[in-house]
């Protein structure tokens, strides 16, 4: 069971939590493909700039948000481990092998919040600065994303080519709109949250043409043609086939969608999503491909790929949980499931319908080439909304030896302190007004400081100097 906690009324720094649902886990562990005769090839990759090369323009790579944390969990850097996702059509076209189940997904993406401090050694800024001190509107300029375009006996047809659907779309959490997102706790870390966005789904009687679209009205959709050099295969001389992915580089320029790029507005997350559209005709419960395994490899003589198809990179972490969302900002990845096709979500979790899926542990390779407009600066109101009836301040933020909280009443209330890793640091249990915590025991950094009362919540971060 995932047990997530929806934040309905939050801003920047302050989650006013309001319900606790419980979800049936998916269990949906990814697809690692048997081995074949085929090998890859290494494919240089674009350079991964620093955090000082964003503060105008930059190439912004999605996992180095994850760097400092992984530093932090003395996990080192984020684990060189890559594997590929199949996208499946909107009619789940399914993958499959004897004794080999391998579902794949109909989306895969995440959400990216240049403002965020995790991009920070210090978790002092983002790249851009963080609100509520003034801060800069961006916009997204290109999209890069690695993936293996596989050419299936039916082979490439320009007459009717396969297609990447993909979606850019912004929300507001900075700003405090949120009609068209939610954040969401997993597995019963509510230190951290994952940002996702709401979606409409219709057309799920339809064999093909499926409509899921963002809902938010700041929402794009490009429909990139692939072409057949796309895939990249060489051989040897022997006949064994080599094969490397391609980095598929897509202006937001392309085919007219917009005329200079994608603006985001001032305190608003971006996300962007990525779906396989097949120019073949297809049916219902159509396959991929297929085969027998033997020793774990596949067998002569059995088809692979009958049609084409589309796998999108990502990075993992095996056996980890909740590693890869972001606990200061809205830095995550997101996935649609066949249960979003099929509205198959339901009791407690029957909200997924109509919103993309967390995933904890898979992160797109996909590059974000990002402008910031830091000739028009604004500023964003983080103060506590009317909502929190618990607190009416937390002071010195920062501060260096001891932290001071008062509430708007003296009923019990429970003070917990977090660090970034979710390990509780600090708890006391006051019925005063004003409490008083001594933190010059704890190491400089950022902190989670959360209080409950009466069934109540508040959420605010401090940092320790």
């Amino acid at each position: 069971m995932k047990k997530i906690v929806l934040s309905l009324t939050f801003v920047a720094f302050i989650i006013s939590m309001s319900a606790q649902v419980e979800i049936k886990s998916l269990n949906k562990n990814f697809p690692k493909e048997p081995k074949s005769k085929e090998k890859l090839l290494p494919l240089v990759e674009p350079n991964r700039l620093q955090q000082k090369d964003y503060e105008v323009i930059g190439l912004l790579y999605p996992s180095g948000y994850l760097n400092y944390l992984m530093n932090e969990t003395q996990k080192g850097q984020l684990v060189d481990s890559y594997s590929f996702l199949a996208l499946l059509p909107d009619t789940c076209l399914k993958v499959y092998a004897t004794d080999i189940f391998t579902p794949g997904a109909i989306g895969m993406g995440m959400t990216i919040d240049p403002y965020s401090p995790v991009f920070n050694e210090n978790f002092t800024s983002g790249i851009l600065p963080t609100p509520p001190a003034t801060t800069y509107a961006y916009r997204l300029d290109s999209i890069q994303m690695f993936g293996l375009y596989y050419m299936g006996t039916k082979g490439y047809n320009p007459a009717s080519p396969d297609t990447l659907r993909v979606f850019a779309t912004t929300v507001a959490p900075y700003r405090g709109k949120r009609d068209h997102y939610i954040t969401v706790y997993m597995n019963g870390h509510q230190d951290t949250m994952y940002l996702i966005p709401k979606i409409t789904v219709n057309g799920a009687n339809q064999v093909k043409g499926l409509s899921m679209v963002p809902t938010s009205p700041n929402t794009i959709q490009i429909d990139y043609i692939l072409q057949a050099s796309d895939t990249v295969y060489t051989w040897d001389s022997a006949g064994t086939s080599w094969y490397r992915y391609s980095i598929i580089d897509i202006p937001l320029t392309y085919d007219g969608v917009t005329a200079n790029g994608f603006d985001v507005p001032c305190g608003d997350a971006l996300a962007v999503m990525v779906h396989f559209i097949p120019g073949y005709d297809y049916e219902l419960g159509d396959t991929l491909y297929h085969g027998e395994v033997v020793a774990g490899e596949w067998a002569d003589g059995y088809p692979i790929r009958i049609s084409n198809q589309f796998s999108l990179r990502y990075q993992h972490l095996d056996d980890i949980e909740n590693e890869f969302a972001d606990p200061f900002g809205y830095n995550n990845p997101l996935l649609v499931y066949t249960e979003h096709r099929y509205q198959m979500f339901t009791g407690d979790a029957a909200f997924l319908n109509e919103y993309y899926y967390p995933a904890p542990n898979a992160l797109p390779t996909i590059y974000l080439r990002l402008s910031a407009n830091n000739s028009d600066s604004c500023n964003i109101d983080v103060a506590i909304p009317e909502a929190n009836d618990i607190v009416s301040k937390i002071y010195p933020n920062p501060t260096n030896d001891r932290l001071t909280i008062d509430l708007k009443n003296n009923e019990t209330a429970t003070i917990r302190l977090y660090n970034i890793l979710g390990q509780e640091v600090k708890t006391a249990v006051s019925s005063d007004i004003q409490t008083t915590l001594n933190v010059s025991d704890l190491k400089a950094g950022l902190y989670v400081v959360k209080i409950e009362q009466k069934g109540k919540y508040f959420t605010s971060k401090i940092s320790i100097r």
